[in-house]
């Protein structure tokens, strides 16, 4: 499987050299067989929902950059200046009304909105590195997990596609226990970006989201005695009492770091820089519907900000176009 990944890789950096048509045909079928994988991990989506981390809820926010920021960008809403964000915490998956304790893998995806009109967004985790390192290992993925149903025979196609791909084991492994709340859980957003300063200097970057209130998580007796919606309903509280505060960073690569490939977590000794400041202040209004147009892009690029070489940028732009448009048909 992953020479099979190497190659359609291979084969569309090609197309790509050949002819930028033959290669926006790829990742556009490359897209729709993203999203239709997905589709039926849930066959019961409703319209207008999210394909993947359905459950959410949209909030406000802002952010202000520090003055280490400007030294490594000139992207705008680095500079300094208060900008206005949209903000989406989640729950991964295609089903609605999932109990939020059922579910390791959590979302925030956020907009920072710029006066010209333009945004940029990010879409993080809360794991360091994601479970595959290509889209069609991620299709596979999904493949063997739809065919392992409870009460599969031992061991199932997810057993062992997990056992034959050290990547997921790894992502498997770093699994972590229900947070206390989606404002004590620490997130990523995976890929690597290049930032680059008004001296030309560009740098290789990982973005990570840190909490201000500390990580915490919940006991195994506490996630069990979770009512349906705790995560959400305590986020709801507890923007009520007050904004929430995250700190935004940029882990630096160094020479060798692995920039195409977001199942590897780079060394921790590696020098992480302070960015700014998250507040999110409170959700918005009829969150279900307000959601719905909303589309983050991870691969979004600004003056002083652009994505690595992450072959899931592409296969990531064309799977958001389908999901976009069948959302909002």
């Amino acid at each position: 499987m992953q020479t099979r990944s190497l190659l359609f890789a291979a084969l569309v950096a090609a197309l790509s050299l050949a002819d930028p048509a033959l290669a926006q045909e790829a990742d556009a079928a490359l897209g729709q067989r993203l999203f239709d994988v997905m589709a039926r991990n849930n066959p019961e989506v409703l319209p207008g929902r999210r394909v993947n981390h359905a459950k959410g809820a949209v909030y406000a926010g802002t952010f202000t950059a520090t003055p280490d920021a400007a030294m490594l960008s000139t992207a705008p809403h680095l500079q300094g200046q208060p900008v206005p964000m949209v903000i989406r915490f989640s729950l991964g998956g295609g089903v609605i009304a999932v109990p939020d304790k059922a579910v390791p893998v959590h979302g925030m995806a956020m907009s920072f909105q710029l006066p010209d009109g333009r945004s940029t967004d990010l879409m993080c985790i809360n794991m360091p590195v994601f479970v595959s390192p290509t889209p069609e290992e991620f299709i596979a993925f999904n493949k063997a997990a739809q065919a392992s149903p409870p009460n599969s025979p031992q061991p199932t196609a997810l057993q062992r596609f997990i056992g034959s791909h050290p990547a997921a084991q790894r992502f498997v492994a770093g699994l972590k226990p229900m947070p206390q709340s989606f404002a004590t859980d620490s997130y990523f957003a995976i890929h690597a970006y290049r930032l680059t300063n008004a001296a030309g200097e560009t740098r290789a970057i990982r973005w990570r989201i840190l909490p201000e209130a500390g990580y915490a998580a919940r006991s195994a007796e506490e996630a069990a005695a979770s009512p349906p919606n705790a995560l959400f309903d305590e986020l709801e509280a507890r923007t009520k009492a007050g904004p929430v505060a995250f700190r935004l960073e940029a882990q630096i690569a160094e020479p060798g770091d692995p920039t195409n490939d977001p199942t590897i977590a780079w060394p921790e000794e590696r020098r992480v820089v302070n960015l700014g400041r998250i507040l999110v202040t409170g959700e918005v209004p009829n969150s279900a519907e307000a959601e719905k147009p909303i589309g983050f892009l991870p691969g979004k690029e600004l003056p002083g900000l652009a994505r690595g070489d992450d072959p899931f940028f592409a296969a990531r732009d064309a799977v958001y176009a389908v999901a976009f448009a069948r959302r909002n048909p």
